[in-house]
């Protein structure tokens, strides 16, 4: 009998010792499961506070961009939103906004739009690359990428054998055909690789409608680029006309004694290329929570905001600019027609624009601005 009853507390005492055990593994289990859901309740807090911290800087830079519209029919560096602006307290987050023209740069989406080819914007590209010390070929390669046929421009080879080493090539060898969302795309396209797209990246956009070039913004090697054997030290005259004060035309560009020698057909085909305002604005965002000294953590956003006129008012130029035949190249519907000196504008009353925000890019890292 003693025998059997200390195999019985035995097993009792294996029996507890399992329970023991099972119950130890469930609430090891709940434990960790609990941790995965704080860590998940965590998480989608940040991204919330993130995604309200990035509304707020869109919002004040939505604000800036606005509030300077009503001051002046101009964009240059002397607007109020190209100051700095000082960081924006919420609670524990600093919300950090800059503003950069995307007008001071030229749009590799204006090479094809509406289903045709600029070949005046083609032809400024071409003179940008060599200005940079670039082959002038790279501007093919980039509007084959866009466009929307299957052969080389100009060359009547298929683009699917000439450009089949591309990284951007499918299976079937064939391009995108379709606009650039990134600047970073680049460096898919034949003859561009991280050297030549470092070297561009100061003086080109890609906005995903027509966007002229700013004088009153653009870089002396980009103003140079307007014409054939024009240099950026050339260009100096303009930038100091603008330093004093705003171009409100582009007859100005044709008061230097390097463009002044244009034709005028010449200006004409130039013309619809350049504005004296800006169409798109680049703001970079960054979010910083200091709410543990020491592990400050910081989140970047990169937000295009467009600047356009309204629709009526874009109705109303581009039937006035219909009739005196200048039209032509105005890329996009929600960008309105503009004139032969590159203003948007009719008559002299202040004219109000649609600034929206186009698009939106989150950074896990500080990006180049």
């Amino acid at each position: 009998m003693s025998m059997t009853a200390h195999s019985q507390r035995g097993v009792a005492l294996l029996t507890i010792l399992l329970l023991v055990v099972s119950i130890t593994v469930v609430a090891g289990a709940m434990l960790a499961s609990q941790k995965i859901a704080i860590r998940r309740s965590g998480l989608l807090f940040d991204q919330n506070q993130l995604l309200q911290d990035i509304h707020a800087g869109q919002q004040l830079a939505l604000t800036v961009i606005r509030a300077d519209d009503k001051l002046n029919d101009t964009d240059s560096e002397q607007d109020i939103w190209a100051q700095p602006i000082p960081p924006y307290t919420l609670g524990t987050h600093s919300i950090s906004v800059e503003l950069r023209d995307e007008a001071s740069r030229f749009n590799i989406n204006n090479l094809y739009q509406k289903g045709a080819v600029d070949t005046a914007a083609l032809a400024l590209f071409q003179r940008l690359l060599t200005q940079l010390n670039l082959e002038p070929d790279i501007a093919i390669a980039v509007l084959d990428y866009q466009d929307t046929d299957s052969d080389v421009y100009q060359d009547g080879g298929n683009e699917s054998t000439v450009y089949s080493q591309q990284s951007s090539a499918t299976v079937n060898n064939t391009l995108p055909n379709q606009p650039f969302v990134s600047v970073d795309q680049l460096q898919a396209v034949r003859g561009v690789n991280t050297d030549v797209l470092a070297t561009l990246r100061p003086y080109i956009t890609a906005a995903p409608y027509f966007v002229p070039v700013n004088i009153n913004t653009a870089s002396p090697v980009l103003l140079a680029a307007l014409v054939d054997g024009a240099t950026s030290e050339q260009m100096q005259g303009l930038v100091d006309m603008r330093t004093q004060r705003a171009l409100e035309s582009i007859d100005a560009v044709w008061q230097l004694p390097n463009l002044s020698g244009l034709n005028e057909e010449q200006r004409a085909a130039l013309a619809p290329l350049l504005a004296v305002d800006s169409q798109a604005f680049m703001t970079l965002i960054t979010v910083t929570d200091n709410a543990t000294v020491g592990q400050e953590k910081y989140r970047y956003a990169t937000v295009l905001v467009s600047k356009t006129a309204n629709d009526a008012e874009g109705s109303s130029n581009a039937n006035n600019n219909s009739s005196n035949g200048n039209n032509a190249n105005n890329a996009n519907n929600n960008v309105p027609n503009r004139n032969p000196n590159g203003a948007n504008y009719n008559g002299d009353s202040k004219k109000t624009k649609q600034i929206d925000v186009v698009a939106q890019r989150l950074w896990a890292f500080r990006p180049s601005f």
